[in-house]
């Protein structure tokens, strides 16, 4: 297994770690590791919003 710097991540491997922790039912706050004003984190808060909206009940 390859460990890579938090830093180093691409759009898509943040969108996977936040998809992965929208999908176990993780909180926002706690979930995002990226901090605030970098591009990460907003990319992180906005695909984790989007597929804890995905997963709501409709009706």
């Amino acid at each position: 297994m390859h460990v890579k710097p938090l830093s180093s991540l691409s759009h898509t491997e943040v969108a996977d770690l936040a998809t992965q922790a929208a999908e176990r039912g993780e909180e926002l706050p706690l979930a995002n590791p990226f901090p605030e004003g970098g591009w990460r984190h907003t990319v992180f808060r906005d695909v984790f919003a989007a597929r804890v909206a995905d997963l709501q009940p409709i009706g």
